[in-house]
């Protein structure tokens, strides 16, 4: 082989070398120290919204981070943010009542013990499908042993929906899932519901590259 055939050779290898390190050097970090199970429905919603999304495990942790294109983030927070992903972990009754042995008073154990259960309940709705976040607000009244009737428990439930679910339609059914899970709560008429739904992800890229400011999303009270 000639020299000069060596030498096209060599070159065209640098150039494919070249090539590949500006490639790898394209792909930016979106999101790390996640969970498993977040990257993994952080990877599946980019996967199906076309965008090559990578998982890749943290070297000193042992959590995850996931990789795009840099000129895919404006479209992948889109989808992100119309998917409400990643989602944050809810804390449990057991997080929420460590077994660390001190004494706490009356109320901060009321309260702490409200706020749990609150949080039980939204994971519960997160449950259903469409539903991109949710909000349980319980208001229980202190209990009386001398009180013949005592005054019911409430729960106001804010619910975000994804565009097109119409979760209206299940509004009886997320009362009941309330009612059921809250002691001291026995009429579903001190359940209400309020449904909002998350701008389209196309929508918010829209607005993000005109840049015009994401309106509110669109609101209405359940029946």
């Amino acid at each position: 082989m000639s020299t000069v055939a060596r030498t096209g050779i060599l070159a065209r290898g640098c150039i494919l070398v070249t090539l590949c390190l500006f490639a790898g050097c394209s792909r930016s970090p979106l999101y790390s120290d996640l969970t498993e199970t977040q990257a993994n429905e952080v990877q599946a919603a980019l996967l199906l919204a076309g965008i090559d999304a990578r998982k890749a495990a943290m070297v000193k942790t042992k959590d995850w981070s996931i990789e795009v294109d840099r000129t895919d983030i404006p479209h992948a927070m889109s989808v992100l943010t119309a998917a409400g992903l990643p989602r944050q972990p809810l804390r449990t009754l057991g997080e929420v009542f460590p077994k660390d042995g001190f004494v706490s008073s009356p109320l901060e154990e009321r309260a702490r013990y409200v706020f749990a259960l609150s949080q039980e309940i939204e994971q519960t709705l997160l449950q259903l499908d469409g539903v991109v976040d949710a909000r349980v607000h319980i208001a229980m009244p202190e209990s009386n042993v001398f009180d013949d009737k005592p005054p019911s428990a409430s729960a106001s439930v804010v619910i975000i929906e994804q565009p097109g679910a119409r979760l209206e339609a299940r509004e009886t059914d997320i009362k009941a899932i309330v009612t059921d899970g809250v002691e001291g709560l026995n009429d579903i008429n001190r359940v209400t519901v309020k449904f909002f739904t998350r701008r389209a992800a196309d929508s918010i890229g829209t607005a993000a590259q005109s840049g015009r400011p994401n309106r509110r999303p669109d609101s209405r009270e359940g029946a």
